[in-house]
């Protein structure tokens, strides 16, 4: 999960700490919780201690923001290490950045590339100029990019900020569990793992054996996921295939069918899944505990696989 945000510009006076401090407002206006977030800015070539340029000062003071009691600060190596996103103002900062230190490759990105979920490439596009030396006007389009691109961001955190294990945000996980009359036996195994681990869930049927139409029952469970009533959803039918089909149809789910531990656990960690189906004459009721635990247990990692999961669900759109 996304923790830890990183600006990062030139010389860490107009454009990254402008960025950062923006975040911040938007997050709070919003009453977004952003105590979760660590959000810091630094510059590649900064002179450490120069305050912000007087024109970023004025552009975010009509923000409600006091930029004044801003330093430049020099970007370390160990703060690299510790953030989950950084996120550049240009290109050539990006390229500069990796070039610098590789082991940041998979988690630098152009701000305008990252919301955008499209590749930079070695196209200048997604560059937001340096307003450093400019009149103050250019510092107000500056502002409205920025505030443009992080409004973007902020969806995108939403969207990340899922569940984590059995808790989500203070509250348990509420979990959609459905299944067909080929699923209903192990259907009922997992309501009693469920319960043992006092999870909050609502099972959607079937309650015997007597044959359905798995669509009907996979789409109970997708629709009340994507509707946000609930968190997770688990769909059980003879192969977890025909549901799997079924619930990504439905727009905003992401369901994955799994059939052992580590890709529940991808699942979860790479794709932000929110509904897991599984096959019950696949695997059978020991295997398929261990993999419901490994699904509800996992987390979604965010950084790269997050623009992943974005380009993913604008296939959607």
């Amino acid at each position: 999960m996304i923790r830890n945000i990183l600006f990062v510009c030139t010389g860490n006076t107009c454009r990254s700490p402008m960025a950062a401090a923006l975040l911040r407002q938007l997050l709070k206006e919003g009453n977004g919780d952003a105590s979760f977030l660590r959000i810091s800015s630094a510059g590649l070539y900064a002179s450490p201690g120069a305050p912000a340029s007087p024109e970023a000062v004025e552009v975010l003071r009509n923000y409600g923001v006091d930029l004044s009691v801003h330093l430049a600060r020099e970007l370390e190596r160990e703060e690299l290490a510790a953030a989950d996103l950084i996120l550049t103002m240009t290109n050539a900062q990006k390229k500069q950045l990796i070039k610098l230190y590789p082991a940041v490759k998979d988690r630098v990105f152009v701000l305008r590339e990252y919301v955008s979920g499209r590749d930079a490439g070695d196209g200048f596009e997604f560059d937001l100029p340096d307003p450093f030396g400019q009149p103050v006007e250019v510092y107000r389009r500056c502002a409205a990019v920025l505030e443009q691109d992080l409004r973007k961001l902020i969806e995108l955190l939403v969207l990340e900020e899922g569940s984590v294990g059995q808790e989500k945000g203070g509250e348990k996980m509420r979990i959609a569990l459905g299944a067909d009359h080929a699923g209903f036996p192990l259907k009922e195994e997992i309501a009693k793992y469920l319960q043992t681990k006092d999870y909050e869930f609502k099972d959607f049927g079937v309650f015997s054996t007597e044959s359905v139409d798995y669509p009907d029952q996979a789409v109970l469970v997708a629709k009340a996921v994507a509707s946000g009533e609930f968190d997770q959803g688990i769909i059980i039918c003879g192969t977890g295939i025909g549901v799997s089909i079924t619930a990504n149809k439905v727009k905003g789910v992401r369901a994955a069918l799994c059939q052992d531990v580590f890709s529940a656990r991808m699942a979860r960690a790479h794709n932000d899944c929110n509904v897991l189906t599984l096959g019950a004459r696949v695997v059978g009721p020991g295997l398929a505990l261990a993999v419901v635990e490994a699904y509800l247990e996992g987390e979604f990692q965010g950084g790269r696989h997050q623009q992943r999961v974005a380009k993913m669900m604008k296939l959607e759109e």
